[in-house]
């Protein structure tokens, strides 16, 4: 990336745990990497197959807003590549979200010798059914069913409007789908994958890359919950896709 890096305009995922993205990683040269919840408090740092294109722009953003290459990013349900730097980067405390292009080619890993995807699928390739237990790594973006499932919303950084979005100090949005779509049938139909699995308490839930939709069961959120598969997103009945000017 030769441009300055832009702040992305869309959903800032903020504090979520350390499983729930990606990291660029120095292994022999830059790669992505991804952990993998193996069960029983283990972890296996999966590293991509290729040396990517992808770290590289993940490092040009890094690099050209603190100075220092490696470290997390995500990947949300439109593909934008979306990486924080500054605050605390690591976790995602008061850091600042950046765009760095679109995912153009699926993220390849491997786990004792099988291929280890992010897409709702068994090792053999069978296809998750909702209600299965998620089985591969588990980055995405944190959404949340409100309590009485009855809608969606997330909170996120907000910004001033205009070519060139700037941070309003302290002030944070939330943004509800119900208001988006304006349309309570649709609305209630974004809801059903994700109510069929957490009910009426509500909770957080989180989607990828492949617009999978995944949902910790059990009280509380973070590393050694069993993660639920609820189904796919309806792109239709969602929240629009930010304008990132690469269209």
């Amino acid at each position: 990336m030769n441009m300055t890096p832009r702040l992305y305009p869309g959903l800032w995922p903020g504090v979520v745990a350390r499983l729930a993205k990606y990291h660029v990683k120095w292994i022999d040269t830059w790669r992505v990497t991804v952990g993998y919840d193996m069960g029983n408090g283990l972890t296996y740092l999966a590293v991509e197959g290729d040396a990517s294109q992808l770290a590289e722009r993940v490092n040009a953003v890094k690099t050209a807003v603190r100075g220092q290459p490696g470290g997390a990013f995500y990947v949300n349900e439109y593909r934008h590549v979306i990486v924080p730097v500054g605050g605390n980067a690591a976790s995602g405390a008061d850091a600042r979200y950046y765009y760095a292009g679109r995912l153009e080619t699926d993220l390849n890993f491997e786990f004792e010798g099988r291929p280890l995807s992010t897409r709702p699928v068994h090792p053999n390739g069978r296809p998750l059914q909702p209600g299965e237990r998620w089985i591969g790594p588990r980055p995405g973006i944190p959404y949340v069913l409100a309590a009485g499932a009855a809608d969606i919303h997330y909170v996120t950084q907000a910004l001033n409007p205009g070519p060139e979005p700037a941070v309003m100090p302290g002030v944070t949005q939330k943004v509800q789908l119900s208001k988006v779509l304006r349309n309570a049938e649709i609305t209630a139909r974004a809801v059903a994958p994700i109510k069929a699995i957490r009910g009426h308490q509500g909770g957080r839930f989180y989607v990828n890359e492949h617009q999978a939709i995944f949902t910790p069961v059990g009280a509380g959120d973070g590393n050694g919950l069993e993660y639920v598969y609820c189904g796919q997103l309806d792109m239709q009945a969602w929240f629009p896709e930010p304008r990132v000017g690469d269209d």
